[in-house]
């Protein structure tokens, strides 16, 4: 759109001339995957963050109608690596998901790349078992009807195709030794 009310800056802030004729009309269509940071009188600034683009997904929108949207309203040319920013992070979506398998909460993904990047983050890691292998996790659980001192080392499939299944009975801390 030429002249529109909405200038996209690659540092994924979304500016918002308020006064502009199809300003209510861009506000609603950015409303799904835009978070308002600022409101004043004349320009509002959203951000497209990663859990706002996350939550579009989760709620049926898809990276095509983002971009459309983005490219409708703008007033400038929407940057080409932002766009590019948006179809990635919205494509990941579906890709990794925590079920329940009694006790134990296990961690599936239909990508190895992107399960392998996960299990790398350090926020991550500490939730986590350890690693036997490229595709084993160890962790320690309490044993059922028991004192929480005597737990059994488990294994599971670091894919998560595979169900838990116990390693080392009366074990209580996987640790791994390399040499």
């Amino acid at each position: 759109m030429v002249d529109g009310p909405l200038i996209v800056q690659s540092d994924k802030t979304l500016l918002l001339e308020v006064d502009h004729p199809d300003a209510d009309a861009a506000r609603r269509a950015i409303a799904p995957f835009a978070e308002l940071e600022r409101a004043p009188e004349h320009v509002h600034t959203y951000r497209l963050t990663p859990l706002g683009l996350w939550n579009a997904r989760a709620a049926g929108h898809d990276a095509e109608q983002v971009i459309n949207t983005l490219i409708t309203y703008s007033r400038y040319a929407v940057p080409h690596s932002l766009l590019v920013d948006v179809a990635d992070t919205m494509d990941r979506y579906g890709r990794l998901s925590l079920t329940k398998d009694g006790d134990n909460l296990v961690l599936h993904s239909v990508d190895r790349p992107v399960l392998e990047e996960v299990l790398r983050h350090r926020r991550i890691q500490p939730l986590l078992g350890e690693r036997l292998d490229d595709n084993t996790v160890l962790y320690a659980l309490p044993r059922d009807g028991s004192e929480a001192t005597v737990t059994d080392v488990w294994q599971v499939p670091a894919d998560g195709t595979g169900k838990p299944s116990v390693l080392i009975p009366q074990a209580s801390s996987p640790a791994v030794v390399r040499s």
